[in-house]
């Protein structure tokens, strides 16, 4: 069965009004179904980071570099990693909200638990759901960061993740944090707290160590200034015990305690040295995160998209409509038979 150019033109002929008239009915169902989806708002924020390693923005830019100090560096594209965490859904579920409406919330997990139900018809088909199971005991881990979590709570801790959006640009080195809700304020308060988490978690990770070593090093500087103190007590002291002594056994015991004050203010001069250094190079290893774009309320609803929603009716009712006037008004498949 050969099909010409003449041929799709008298078919075209034939089923133009049809052809239009349904995709143009789906389209007009798809506008009229999108008014019964739920109006979203986005809100994001737009982040640019400093990278430890100019020019090499790839995974393998952790390595380990000796001009860096053996130190390890945590790279952007890590970032999504972070926000998909456990610890985050948890940090989540306990910020404090307020809704556009003003009314305040203690937490998040309080506003995902609130009574939704639309009608008294929910209601009464809820009566009929099977009822869930009661929660089991907690297992309690004494001193260890075992996470131990009912499945109801873990349900709220994926619901709080899959909020918040993170996308990382390896070409321009820009991180971008959005959340799409119902509410626009809230929205942009779970954008912002996001923001926070990871601003906070990457100067954790990149300053821990040389932080570590700074508060050692302070430790050691009270030691270190205790000793000198005790031992200029102590030489000042001899001193005025032995004060018109001529004795060699005396000089000798005075030798002793000036050496160990020398000593003792020697290495107190050293540590007060090498806290400063350290306490600088907390500073240098901290990250600078500039914020391109804060988190704002937005005003106008980016979701359900009436434009695409109608565009997709449309090429269904068009598709539908070839295949009944192909399989069931023509019926071409008995014809190639």
């Amino acid at each position: 069965m050969e099909i010409t150019v003449k041929d799709l033109l008298i078919f075209l002929k034939k089923y133009i009004f049809l052809l239009i008239a349904v995709p143009a009915c789906f389209a007009v169902l798809g506008i009229l179904y999108s008014f019964s989806l739920p109006k979203l708002f986005t809100a994001q924020t737009v982040l640019l980071p400093e990278y430890s390693m100019a020019g090499n923005n790839s995974f393998f830019s952790m390595a380990v570099t000796a001009d860096r100090g053996g130190a390890e560096k945590l790279v952007p594209e890590l970032y999504p990693n972070i926000l998909t965490s456990t610890p985050f859904g948890l940090y989540l579920l306990k910020q404090p909200i307020t809704d556009q409406n003003g009314k305040k919330y203690a937490d998040l997990k309080a506003y995902l638990s609130r009574d939704t139900s639309p009608s008294l018809y929910a209601r009464f088909m809820s009566l009929f759901r099977p009822k869930s199971a009661p929660a089991k005991s907690q297992v309690s881990f004494p001193k260890s960061n075992i996470i131990f979590l009912s499945p109801e709570e873990q349900g709220k801790v994926s619901n709080a993740i899959g909020l918040v959006r993170i996308s990382v640009d390896n070409k321009n080195g820009i991180i971008t944090i959005g959340c799409e809700m119902e509410d626009p304020v809230i929205a942009a308060i779970i954008v912002e707290a996001s923001k926070n988490y990871l601003i906070d978690y990457v100067e954790d990770y990149r300053t821990s160590k040389t932080s570590d070593q700074a508060a050692f090093l302070q430790k050691r500087v009270v030691e270190a200034k205790s000793r000198q103190q005790n031992a200029e007590y102590a030489l000042q002291s001899y001193r005025d015990r032995n004060r018109n002594s001529f004795l060699n056994v005396a000089r000798i015991e005075e030798q002793r305690l000036q050496s160990d004050y020398t000593l003792a203010q020697s290495i107190y001069s050293d540590l007060v040295v090498k806290l400063e250094q350290s306490k600088i190079k907390v500073k240098e290893e901290r990250p600078v995160f500039k914020i391109l774009e804060p988190a704002k309320v937005p005003l106008a609803r980016s979701s359900p998209k009436r434009i695409v929603i109608a565009l997709i009716f449309a090429v269904v009712g068009g598709f539908l409509t070839l295949i009944y006037i192909v399989f069931f008004k023509e019926k071409y498949h008995l014809k190639l038979m």
